[in-house]
């Protein structure tokens, strides 16, 4: 695999962060953080695995993103009217289209964000 644009990393970090606090915070409930950030977890879960080069089922992403699978099959299909995602056999991946909006943005400023987090966190 090639290297990977630096928005994956972004996205892979992101991902995982927002996993390990809801554990972290709520390890007993089902809860989620609403459903825009939902959709966004969906959508960077399946970013990933488009830039890996293996479109994702639902029922992976549901364990992935620690949601339902109904609930991630609804969120799935609103991103897909949207046009960020689209349908590949069984699985998902994120639009030609968007991948090229991503392709073309700005990045800077979520690295600049994360290595102040990080620049934080070491003190």
């Amino acid at each position: 695999m090639p290297q990977p644009p630096k928005l994956y990393h972004l996205a892979r970090l992101w991902i995982e962060l927002t996993r390990q606090i809801h554990e972290t915070v709520a390890p007993d409930k089902q809860a989620q953080f609403g459903s825009r950030t939902a959709l966004l977890m969906i959508g960077a879960a399946v970013y990933v695995s488009t830039v890996e080069g293996r479109p994702i089922t639902a029922k992976k992403l549901a364990g992935f993103v620690g949601q339902p699978r109904p609930t991630v099959v609804r969120r799935l299909r609103v991103l897909n009217r949207l046009g960020v995602l689209e349908r590949t056999g069984r699985g998902w991946r994120t639009s030609a289209k968007r991948m090229e909006q991503l392709a073309r943005s700005d990045t800077r400023a979520m690295a600049r964000t994360v290595r102040i987090a990080a620049d934080r966190l070491k003190r």
